[in-house]
């Protein structure tokens, strides 16, 4: 029997062509409905996935599945006990994308502070007398706050405190060591926010870290002070983060995700212009693209060959299932 993969969305031709090689056969249209990702999952060895939701009862009809790569790092998309109770390997590209996140954040830092959005649609509409109100920012010297210390988090650190000069701190319970010398670690979210310029968000979505940042946070936070998330939405509070701003709480924010996508047309952050938002494209390079697709493509062919996975996410599950 052929080991069938299925691709609901588009990917990098890199990770197909890899399957193909290796004997797979591949269903990749441009884009499934729910509703056709849900017919179509019974007859699948593997799904490489990407925004697509693999809940309990879509997984629970995957009477062949055995794998679900997912194309990128985070996991809010997949029922991992679902998976797991089914015995089907979850694998993940923690890697893969860490330098096009880091970069896309800094990014956006940089643009916030010189409020390069601002002035280029002024420029654009005739306004050339935009300079002469419209100071930037410099990151030299300045506080850098990271919330989460994983891939990405680190890789931003290292752009900043050495691209930069900047200072950074960081909030992370969880952190591994070694953390270098030259990132502090605070004890608690609420120290980090009241001491720094920047505040970069590098976390999962749960429903623990469900708003984070709510208005009693942001109301922690300098006035002179940015938020950043191209983390997860539903890591802010919007609606708090609409009327800190409205407010002048805080002097700006950048977001690249929302905590419901696409994010609607009124969203109250569009009114501001010290907000720079972006589509959900942090990871969307082609270089991160063409990674993401080939190693889930390998995943994939390993368990074809009845190997175990490099990036197994469930495998403490599974082997107390096993057990």
């Amino acid at each position: 029997m052929e080991f069938k993969v299925l691709i609901p969305r588009e990917i990098a031709t890199e990770g197909i062509a890899y399957l193909e090689e290796h004997g797979c056969e591949v269903f990749a249209p441009t884009e499934m409905s729910a509703s056709e990702l849900k017919e179509a999952i019974p007859h699948y060895d593997a799904v490489l996935l990407r925004t697509d939701v693999m809940n309990k009862e879509v997984i629970n009809i995957a009477d062949r599945l055995k794998i679900i790569a997912r194309y990128g790092v985070g996991l809010d998309n997949v029922d991992i006990e679902a998976a797991t109770n089914r015995g089907i390997y979850v694998t993940y590209t923690p890697t893969a994308n860490i330098n096009s996140v880091s970069e896309h954040v800094i990014g956006l830092i940089l643009s916030i502070s010189r409020q390069i959005v601002k002035v280029d649609h002024a420029l654009r509409n005739g306004d050339f007398n935009i300079r002469n109100n419209s100071n930037g920012t410099e990151l030299k010297g300045k506080v850098l706050g990271i919330v989460g210390m994983g891939n990405i988090g680190k890789l931003v650190a290292h752009k900043c405190y050495h691209g930069f000069e900047m200072k950074v701190i960081a909030y992370d319970p969880y952190a591994q060591s070694p953390i270098e010398e030259y990132i502090t670690m605070e004890d608690s979210l609420e120290e980090l926010i009241k001491k720094a310029d920047y505040i970069s968000l590098h976390l999962p979505y749960n429903e623990y870290l469900h708003h984070i940042i709510d208005k009693e946070k942001i109301g922690l936070m300098k006035p002179t002070a940015f938020l950043i998330n191209a983390a997860r939405g539903g890591l802010i509070d919007e609606e708090a983060l609409a009327v800190a701003l409205r407010k002048k709480i805080i002097s700006g924010a950048a977001i690249d995700v929302f905590e419901h996508e696409p994010a609607p047309s009124n969203h109250p952050l569009w009114e501001f212009d010290n907000v720079i938002v972006t589509p959900h494209i942090a990871a969307l390079t082609n270089e991160a693209m063409s990674a993401m697709s080939l190693e889930c493509a390998k995943e994939i062919v390993r368990i074809k060959n009845n190997k175990e996975p490099l990036t197994w996410v469930n495998k403490k599950q599974m082997t107390r299932v096993d057990d």
